[in-house]
């Protein structure tokens, strides 16, 4: 059986590898938005404690706490390794949440310190 015989495919239709593979794709698309779900509601509780932490932080640097952000970033970075994970996302993850969460800190911080401030000034 010659080459082009044993691939024809009739004009018009799918692949039965190609079905499958699209079939596979909507699985694991499904199970990543249910993991989605699942992440964000984390996220939703971690930013919870975080506000509730800056309830007891008085200034910028105990906001930024460098020292803190290696030491979560470094955690981080072992905790993928250990799941086989590419700890640069993992990284690159937290990197971006503990700066939006920085910054979502300092706002709440300069909100309260308005709010204590004397009128008038």
């Amino acid at each position: 059986m010659s080459q082009q015989q044993g691939d024809a495919t009739p004009a018009g239709s799918t692949p039965a590898g190609a079905a499958a593979g699209a079939a596979r794709i909507a699985e694991l698309r499904t199970t990543i938005d249910e993991i989605d779900q699942r992440i964000v509601g984390l996220l939703a509780e971690r930013t919870r404690v975080v506000r509730e932490l800056t309830v007891h932080k008085t200034d910028e640097p105990t906001v930024r706490s460098p020292d803190r952000v290696r030491q979560v970033l470094g955690r981080v970075h072992d905790l993928a390794v250990g799941h086989d994970m590419p700890p640069e996302v993992a990284v690159a993850t937290y990197r971006a949440l503990i700066d939006e969460l920085t910054r979502m800190q300092l706002h709440m911080l300069a909100d309260r310190s308005a709010a204590a401030a004397p009128k008038g000034q």
